[in-house]
């Protein structure tokens, strides 16, 4: 069952995705704090990036539709402690491919933002 933080955190995610399915960038950064940063496997190599850098490689290489017509997550886990929480999820088919992730939240004026993506790619 789902706390009432629980759904605008799963709410927050889902933006995530719709701005990456979408490529609407607003909708994209939306989803994440100001100060947000981004860790996980580029092939053999570590990436590890303010959150800016998804949203400039989004807004320039990105097409409504590129993800994937499958591209989805499916929120494992949410764990909350005050004013942050922890997101478990799978990332299928973003093009192509499957990632498994963490999210890590915070409760800002302005509701839930994520403040670190960190992935590992396992498909």
């Amino acid at each position: 069952m789902q706390t009432n933080d629980e759904t605008p955190i799963r709410d927050t995610i889902d933006r995530y995705v719709e701005g990456l399915r979408t490529a609407d960038i607003a909708l994209l950064r939306s989803a994440f704090h100001d100060h947000a940063n981004m860790f996980g496997d580029f092939g053999d190599d570590l990436m590890a990036a303010p959150i800016e850098s998804l949203f400039d490689w989004a807004a320039a290489e990105l097409e409504p539709g590129a993800t994937g017509a499958d591209h989805r997550v499916e929120i494992e886990d949410v764990e909350i402690a005050g004013d942050v929480a922890l997101a478990r999820v799978y990332e299928r088919d973003f093009f192509g491919g499957d990632a498994r992730e963490f999210f890590t939240l915070v409760r800002s004026p302005d509701g839930w933002r994520i403040t670190c993506k960190s992935w590992a790619t396992i498909g």
